[in-house]
């Protein structure tokens, strides 16, 4: 039986602790016969089969050296592996080593300075208080849904009369720089509504009042993010060919049955209604999640490990500045664009990921209290999940998550979800939706219908014990 290696564990700080490891000598000595035997298979040694000879006469061909250092590096971890096994530590970052000795007579010994998880004392997660997020829909929301209803149904008619805010006009545009006509940006027979903004500020202030004909010539100074040309005074010339004036149709049952079957304006302005508050409180339902975690992790005051930090900030600037090469510039121009110095992007990021950690930290401890796990059922609903928010299918997201390694990754998301779903199903939440309303929207499960051959299974017999009442702290 391999004698285990012997730990002392000393914790410097909350998130960082030094290992004092040692193995006996017989360890080392089967951590040099092990280097060996690899090296053999790799040199050819006149006499020998590949992977024949002895360590002795791989010793005289490559030197001792070059065995100890093989030796090393693989017991090392082996080592180091065992004594994390053995101390329960959950490490978050690359190890620091100081060997001590590594000799086959005397054995090995060396310490590892690492940082760790901290250690969370959970606060009860039970009765956060909060206020649900303002999840009703205004008539003025609803109104404008119905606008965008008439503007699609919408019947449009040439008019022998100059053009209006509203109306549509038939053009035709070309345009130049500095002398230079810009053939892509050409068109011809476009409809343009005026005062829309379409296409710039000036075209809009030519077009009111143009007639069918006209011919519009005038400067004005594209958008900063026109292709080659962004900012730049161009010269447009406009022909007007005809205009033309939208008709809406009245908000009337004949509307309704039009727009979508209905058979009054009342029934399409209440199915318009729901379909915004299921959007809502799908919304809202989000941000109350925000707020029930927010309130809950901060009951515990908990250290974020540095190098989890500093990885986690490196790993966004990198995406960020990867997503800016894409579109040519960098990110130091990207930041630039959006007002800001990489040395202020980077003070907000660190701060926000220390959030995001601590929340992290804080739900994980949690998910391990509550005894949360992940079945393979919880993998497919994220699978399809995933796939629908990238439009693709289950399979796939499946196939690239065991391609990249990442499912330990997909598994944490999963329990820190069913983390937050515990601590807002023990909440008090005020102001929210009823159930009732919930339901016939759809977004919470209807009660089932009692089964009473169940219920009949369920009766304890006439002898039986009470059961036990409840412990208190079972959710």
């Amino acid at each position: 039986m391999t004698t285990p290696v012997t730990t002392d564990v000393e914790r410097l700080d909350d998130v960082s602790v030094r290992l004092s490891v040692s193995a006996a000598p017989e360890r080392v000595r089967a951590a040099f016969d092990r280097a060996a035997r690899g090296i053999a298979k790799d040199v050819n040694v006149p006499g020998f089969r590949k992977g024949k000879a002895p360590r002795r006469v791989i010793e005289q061909h490559v030197g001792t050296a070059a065995i100890a250092q093989a030796a090393l590096d693989d017991a090392l971890q082996e080592y180091f592996v065992e004594a994390l096994r053995a101390t329960d530590l959950d490490t978050v970052a690359r190890p620091q080593v100081d060997v001590e000795r590594f000799d086959e007579e005397e054995g090995c010994a060396f310490t590892v300075t690492v940082e760790v998880r901290p250690e969370v004392t959970l606060a009860d997660h039970r009765g956060i208080s909060v206020t649900h997020p303002e999840w009703t829909v205004p008539d003025a929301d609803v109104d404008a849904q119905l606008e965008q209803l008439r503007e699609q149904f919408a019947e449009v008619e040439v008019v022998d009369r100059p053009a209006a805010a509203g109306d549509l006009i038939t053009l035709d545009l070309r345009l130049s720089v500095d002398g230079v006509e810009v053939e892509s940006a050409a068109v011809e027979g476009a409809l343009y509504e005026v005062g829309s903004g379409g296409v710039t500020p000036e075209l809009d202030r030519r077009a009111l009042g143009a007639s069918a004909g006209d011919v519009l010539e005038y400067e004005d100074d594209l958008p900063e993010d026109y292709p080659e040309h962004g900012g730049a005074t161009a010269a447009f010339t406009v022909t007007v060919t005809d205009v033309r004036e939208k008709r809406l149709p009245e908000l009337d049952d004949d509307f309704a049955d039009t727009a979508g079957g209905f058979d009054s304006i009342d029934e399409l302005r209440a199915d318009i209604t729901d379909s915004l508050l299921r959007r809502r409180l799908t919304e809202r339902r989000h941000e109350l999640r925000g707020l029930v975690t927010e309130a809950y992790v901060a009951l515990h005051d908990v250290p974020v490990p540095p190098t989890m930090l500093s990885e986690a900030v490196a790993e966004r600037i990198e995406r960020l500045s990867q997503e800016a090469s894409q579109f040519g510039g960098t990110l130091d121009e990207l930041l630039q664009l959006e007002g800001t110095s990489r040395e202020d992007y980077e003070a907000r990021l660190t701060e926000q990921m220390t959030s995001m950690l601590r929340a992290q930290l804080v739900l994980d401890a949690l998910a391990r209290e509550l005894e949360l796990t992940v079945q393979a059922a919880d993998l497919d609903r994220e699978f399809a999940r995933l796939a629908a928010e990238h439009r693709t299918e289950p399979q796939r997201i499946a196939q690239l998550v065991q391609e990249q390694g990442t499912l330990p990754a997909l598994v944490g998301d999963v329990l820190r979800r069913r983390a937050i779903d515990a601590v807002l199903e023990a909440a008090e939440v005020t102001g929210g939706p009823d159930e009732e309303l919930l339901r016939r929207l759809g977004l919470v499960e209807a009660d089932p219908e009692p089964d009473a051959d169940a219920e009949a299974e369920l009766e304890p017999a006439p002898d039986a014990e009470p059961d036990a009442e409840p412990d208190a702290t079972e959710d």
